[in-house]
């Protein structure tokens, strides 16, 4: 069996006679005959019959077709493939992202990359405080899209770019603090505080978000992080865009306790290594944020 006489069957039985088929084709009728009977007779069953003076599958001529047909499909998705691997496209790119960073954002990007170059596979990797850095500097990923920090020049060799912005705020059920428009360091020590577990990254903000002589309890994971807040479990700090919605029914309530930083503010940065030659693909990624 070879990719040709595949063809010629689906074209004859698409076309309903060996003529138009051949004009399609650009071939005579007697070598699409040839070309159907070897096939026929490679298999030892008949695929198509004269019946009533029109070509006909039968019914085992009815099975082998639709499988010709999914064979037809992924013969011209790898031919397509092959095309985009050729011009040097990536065949993988693998992008980090912190849950600080608003993922529509993100989304929507992809998704103009997608339309461009639909044969390159893209793995997005969620990750919290700085996990996607850590990716990127164990070189697990080719882009992290992560918050940026003055301190994290001190990494050397990373090259960024800026593409939004991040608020992350500190917010508690109002049943947990029902005086909470006047609630103090003392108050929120009464209660556990629900964090973000840190990376393993020698820079870090951990101590920007901790307050020493509290109870902690940490998980990995943002929407973990939000049910447990949404549930009373304790406080913590968010990025705001995770919680408008229970912001805005009330369910989550700001906090500001005097003297604790209780809102953060900054960069989000599309980052990676400097050393690191971007393709064509990953370089589209990257100037479709500017």
């Amino acid at each position: 069996m070879t990719l040709d006489q595949i063809k010629t069957l689906c074209c004859i039985v698409e076309c309903g006679t060996l003529k138009k088929a051949a004009e399609q084709l650009h071939k005579t009728q007697p070598a699409l005959s040839m070309s159907l009977k070897k096939l026929e007779d490679e298999y030892g069953f008949q695929l198509l019959t004269r019946d009533n003076y029109r070509l006909t599958l039968t019914e085992a001529g009815k099975s082998f077709y639709y499988k010709a047909k999914e064979l037809m499909q992924s013969a011209s998705q790898l031919t397509s493939l092959g095309e985009h691997l050729g011009k040097g496209n990536e065949a993988k790119i693998r992008i980090g992202y912190d849950v600080t960073c608003p993922i529509s954002h993100i989304l929507r990007v992809l998704k103009q990359c997608q339309e461009q170059f639909p044969y390159t596979e893209i793995e997005l990797i969620g990750g919290t405080r700085f996990g996607a850095l850590e990716l990127l500097k164990k070189e697990e990923i080719d882009l992290a899209i992560n918050p940026w920090w003055p301190t994290l020049y001190g990494l050397g060799d990373l090259e960024s770019l800026p593409i939004s912005n991040f608020n992350i705020i500190l917010v508690a059920t109002p049943e947990l603090f029902p005086n909470y428009k006047s609630i103090n360091i003392s108050d929120l020590k009464k209660e556990v505080h629900l964090n973000i577990k840190e990376s393993d990254l020698s820079i870090d903000t951990h101590d920007l978000m901790l307050l020493k002589g509290s109870r902690q309890w940490r998980t990995k994971d943002g929407y973990t992080l939000k049910n447990m807040l949404v549930e009373g479990l304790g406080w913590g700090y968010i990025p705001e865009f995770f919680i408008a919605d229970e912001l805005k029914s009330g369910k989550l309530i700001r906090l500001k306790p005097d003297g604790l930083e209780y809102a953060i503010s900054g960069e989000i940065r599309i980052i990676k290594r400097k050393q690191y030659t971007l393709g064509p693909v990953s370089s589209t990624i990257w100037n479709e944020f500017l």
